[in-house]
């Protein structure tokens, strides 16, 4: 079978069918701030007082979007892992946390209208990197004028801790893609 004058070697002509995802629509978000928090560590969790925080990983437990009638509801369900030094001595830290935000269809690049968003909107993809973290160690949660300071007072080292990660929300459909063209034959490369 011959199209468009193409010489093929396969019976069905000169054709590739494929089925790709095209991206309509983008949203972007950079060092969105999806923590901001201040937790009193006691003492007896990890044998004293924290000195140092040495390193912090963050690990998403689940990440999503909610493609509602007018707007998109993302959410990320993660844990913050704090690697801290109690008395020369290392101590994970783990806080679980939720985030969610919603955007409006006007928000994306290029807006979509609602009509837009029911007819070419089939699939949603959500990509977060660049994570950034800001900490301070307050004190001890037991001073009174410390901010971790309870209604009872527990012995313990209050944290502040602010988490970022630049969010990506990709919007498309399914496309069946055709490309027609000639199968270049092999060529042998000299060694």
């Amino acid at each position: 079978m011959n199209n468009n004058g193409l010489k093929c070697e396969f019976p069905d002509g000169c054709m590739l069918d494929l089925f790709a995802k095209v991206i309509k629509a983008k949203f972007i978000q950079r060092q969105v701030k999806v923590l901001d928090t201040l937790f009193c560590v006691p003492d007896e969790q990890v044998g004293g007082k924290v000195s140092f925080v040495e390193d912090i990983k963050v690990k998403v437990l689940q990440a999503g979007e909610d493609l509602a009638f007018n707007r998109v509801k993302i959410f990320i369900d993660y844990e913050v892992i704090l690697f801290v030094v109690v008395d020369d001595e290392y101590q994970i830290i783990t806080i679980c946390d939720r985030f969610e935000q919603s955007v409006e269809l006007d928000e994306f690049d290029p807006p979509l209208t609602i009509e837009e968003f029911r007819a070419e909107i089939e699939t949603s993809e959500i990509i977060l990197k660049n994570w950034s973290f800001d900490f301070e160690i307050k004190g001890n949660c037991e001073d009174s004028s410390n901010p971790c300071n309870l209604v009872t007072p527990i012995n313990g080292t209050c944290i502040g801790l602010r988490v970022f990660v630049d969010i990506t929300v990709k919007l498309g459909k399914m496309h069946d893609v055709i490309v027609f063209g000639e199968i270049e034959p092999e060529v042998e490369f000299e060694k």
